[in-house]
């Protein structure tokens, strides 16, 4: 489960711009994960309890909005809103794919005090 390293990775962003910005705290952490990034959001949010435990920011919530994929096929040159669970184009079956959106994760916002 890489998500485990995602949101220690995450934790140490989050207190770097905490602490440039001079923040006593941070209420919230709003993520945007692409559903072709292969980051499970449940996993993030389950993840991120573990990480924040027992820190200063045991309080912080995550907040996660999963953004739409999309793909060009290759064969017919169809854009769709494409899917991990199902990768093939819906015009003409083709798995010649290639992907141009949705396989980042970005934070969106930080809601400090």
């Amino acid at each position: 489960m890489h998500e485990l390293g995602l949101c220690d990775a995450l934790l140490k962003k989050v207190d770097q711009i905490a602490k440039e910005s001079e923040l006593e705290g941070v209420n919230s952490v709003t993520l945007d994960i692409g559903t072709l990034s292969g980051v499970i959001p449940r996993f993030m949010s389950d993840c991120w309890e573990a990480v924040i435990d027992g820190t200063p920011y045991a309080e912080t919530k995550l907040i996660v909005n999963s953004v739409p994929g999309e793909a060009e096929c290759l064969d017919c040159g169809k854009i769709f809103e494409a899917d991990l669970e199902k990768l093939v184009c819906p015009a003409c079956e083709s798995l010649k794919l290639r992907p141009i959106s949705g396989r980042d994760m970005t934070i969106t916002e930080i809601e400090g005090y």
